[in-house]
């Protein structure tokens, strides 16, 4: 049944076969880390390339800044993968600074078979200090939420119910006296009990 799923997807000339069946690179893009390294603010960008070439066979992989000019990265060579196919790993770090006058990010592998090469989607990296920052304001909301709601609940269920026919406790005062005394239901119960 694979098989022919296959073939359809050949025939449509589908670009998203699965992982080992095309043996055309495919390579993938992960969000930006930020970190701390002596001081200063770096960004680490990974890219995974899935089927990449095996040893020994040429099969590079880099980053651009979506021009196609080549941004220095660290590559991990060639590692077999559990279906037989070959994976490679390529590492990007910057400066953050050095990364905020980029405006997209893209990680391109070398040429396959075909002797094309092929890219990721571009990643959108302008713009996304606002974003960070107003999620981080959305979260701190929801959190306060939260323990506004937990509080309301935990004093609602702490408040000793009131006993049936008397007013709810806890008791009004007016004018510095207590307008009800918990005893005073009972005794009036009792009284109405004996009358009757």
């Amino acid at each position: 049944m694979a098989g022919a799923w296959l073939l359809l997807l050949l025939a449509l000339g589908c670009p998203a076969l699965p992982a080992g069946v095309g043996g055309t690179p495919f390579p993938s893009l992960a969000p930006p880390i930020t970190m701390q390294v002596d001081g200063k603010q770096q960004v680490l960008v990974v890219c995974l390339v899935l089927d990449a070439a095996p040893p020994g066979l040429e099969s590079p992989v880099w980053f651009s800044a979506g021009n196609g000019s080549a941004l220095g990265a660290f590559t991990y060579g060639p590692s077999p993968a559990a279906d037989g196919t070959w994976t490679s790993l390529a590492q990007l770090s910057l400066p953050a600074e050095e990364l905020a006058s980029l405006e997209v990010l893209v990680c391109h592998t070398g040429p396959g078979a075909g002797d094309r090469s092929q890219s990721t989607q571009p990643l959108q990296l302008s713009g996304t200090g606002g974003l960070v920052l107003r999620l981080g304001a959305l979260r701190l909301l929801l959190f306060k939420l939260l323990l506004v709601d937990l509080l309301l609940t935990c004093s609602r269920l702490l408040t000793p119910p009131a006993a049936p026919g008397c007013p709810h406790w806890p008791p009004r005062s007016l004018g510095g006296r207590n307008t009800f005394v918990p005893g005073d239901c009972s005794r009036k119960r009792r009284a109405l009990v004996n009358l009757t």
